[in-house]
């Protein structure tokens, strides 16, 4: 009898072992499953932000390329000053017209439309 009571427990603990194992199983499944969509979400992400930064990259060229060009060119110091700030060389008749477009004006529903 004692032999018998014996092969019951431990059946009963080979099972309560297993129904753990299979729960383990299962939330390590889980979790492993949670952390690869994070992992995917992040690498995206990743690439994104270093299209970003290419993109900033080139634009901060353009404008170190802008002002080396500015502080070595009388002649485009000149050219960026009439544009930019609407300087005029002595006694020369500058025109300044308003930044509206007419046809805005004329049409409203046209909008920033190119």
């Amino acid at each position: 009898m004692f032999k018998r009571e014996y092969m019951d427990s431990k059946k009963a603990l080979m099972a309560v072992v297993t129904v753990l194992g299979v729960i383990a199983s299962a939330y390590l499944f889980l979790q492993g499953k949670i952390a690869f969509e994070e992992y995917s979400h992040w690498k995206s992400r990743e690439a994104v932000l270093e299209k970003e930064i290419e993109q900033l990259r080139k634009e901060a060229k353009h404008h170190r390329e802008f002002l080396d060009r500015l502080r070595r060119d009388p002649d485009y110091q000149d050219a960026v000053a009439r544009k930019e700030l609407g300087y005029g060389k002595p006694k020369e008749r500058l025109y300044r017209f308003p930044k509206t477009n007419v046809s805005i004006e004329l049409n409203p529903e046209i909008g920033d439309k190119p």
